[in-house]
């Protein structure tokens, strides 16, 4: 069955941040059991809404399951929504929602019947908003195939984000029964072991090296990668931003007293200097869980191959190197691109902590994410599909994302 969800902004000036949450909206929707695929899509002319997004599910009962009931909706963009423009339908006709080629095009058609348009599927209306009976879709290699084919006849979209995959049933062992007969847990491999915790000892990539982190050898060059920027990069940390090196210095030192968490310093390997931080959090080897946390990626460090290479480091040192079975990333509900950070780099979202911790003076709600180490193969893949030098041109630019290598 596909799921369709239309809409648009009533303030369109925002409409760069509302693409940015909407990824990890995507991505939150694709751990809804039975949500198989979801991607979304641009109108290209005007009179139809801009945004539509397209999910494969397997039945109308994934709309009344608890996951999907915390995760649905527009959240902090509710009140920003054109209600005229915002639709939901579910459609049968269609075991799977179709795959976009590289420069494809979607065309969309509601009609009160199947109308004969060269290349059109058409579905039939299965619940939710039932704004139209038949809907027809068809996907084109560009858009002038499209419009050759439609003659202005549907709408055409083009995708605006990777086809994000959702997890199948048999994704996830299967309880069982005790002798009681109440449902419980399923056994974790026979030979698994609490966890050690993690060496201090560094991680070196081809980019960057992730390495404990050290007053001496790393507040002078954290101090000036900082500078470089507004100290907006702190704003949701309990700790900076910094006005002097010596106060950096004396926070790095004071690191030390906890050992709860380790804190590293990312090296860039080109420069030879930190320019960033992150660290292992609530390490708890018994359980085999630890979080990654206290991130702080300089000027110099943000939106660059390296800041990828270093959390997929971290990622291989816990689940490959030390066993841990999961890896949790967590951030306030208003940081939107720590939010965004998560679902690119594979994480689940998995709910929000509400009123969890008082920063600054001021309420956190925390928004939850995890890997677990059943996922990270597929992830580990992908990133070294990712961070391959074939994947980027002369300038570094990459040629496809990470999103689209899982």
């Amino acid at each position: 069955m596909i799921f369709f969800s239309e809409s648009a902004l009533i303030e369109p000036s925002r409409r760069p941040e509302w693409d940015e949450w909407y990824k990890g909206h995507l991505t939150a929707m694709t751990s809804v059991p039975g949500v198989l695929s979801a991607q979304r899509f641009a109108a290209l002319d005007r009179g139809v809404p801009p945004s539509l997004a397209m999910y494969t599910v397997t039945s109308p009962a994934v709309f009344q399951n608890e996951t999907y009931l915390r995760v649905r909706g527009m959240g902090p963009w509710v009140g920003l929504v054109d209600e005229t423009l915002h639709r939901r339908n579910l459609f049968d006709g269609l075991a799977t929602a179709p795959e976009m080629p590289e420069g494809g095009v979607l065309a969309v058609a509601d009609r009160a019947s199947p109308d004969p348009i060269d290349g059109m599927t058409w579905l039939v209306s299965a619940g939710l908003d039932s704004t139209t009976p038949c809907r027809g879709i068809a996907v084109f290699p560009n858009v002038a195939a499209a419009r050759r084919a439609v003659g202005g006849k549907a709408a055409l979209y083009r995708p605006v984000t990777a086809r994000y995959a959702g997890r199948s049933q048999s994704d996830n062992p299967r309880p069982r029964r005790n002798e009681f007969g109440q449902w419980i847990g399923w056994h974790i491999v026979p030979d698994w072991k609490p966890a050690p915790r993690p060496p201090l000892t560094a991680m070196e990539g081809r980019l960057a090296i992730v390495e404990p982190l050290d007053a001496e050898r790393h507040a002078a060059a954290l101090f000036a990668a900082n500078a470089e920027g507004d100290g907006r990069n702190f704003t949701y940390y309990a700790y900076g931003p910094f006005a002097t090196v010596e106060e950096q210095r004396a926070w790095i030192a004071g690191l030390s007293d906890d050992s709860s968490r380790m804190f590293h310093a990312i090296i860039d390997k080109a420069s030879g200097q930190a320019v960033g931080v992150a660290a292992y959090l609530n390490i708890a080897p018994p359980m085999g869980v630890m979080e990654v946390g206290s991130l702080n990626f300089s000027p110099r460090l943000q939106q660059k191959p390296a800041a990828t290479e270093a959390m997929y480091l971290m990622m291989r040192r816990a689940f490959d190197e030390l066993g841990y079975r999961r890896y949790e990333w967590k951030c306030d509900s208003w940081n939107l691109p720590s939010r965004v950070a998560a679902a690119r780099l594979g994480f689940t979202y998995e709910g929000l902590f509400r009123q969890a911790i008082v920063i600054h003076g001021r309420n956190r709600d925390t928004m939850y994410f995890s890997i677990v180490d059943r996922e990270w193969p597929r992830l580990k893949q992908a990133f070294e599909r990712w961070l391959d030098p074939g994947n980027f041109d002369a300038q570094g630019r990459q040629k496809q994302s990470l999103a689209s290598f899982r």
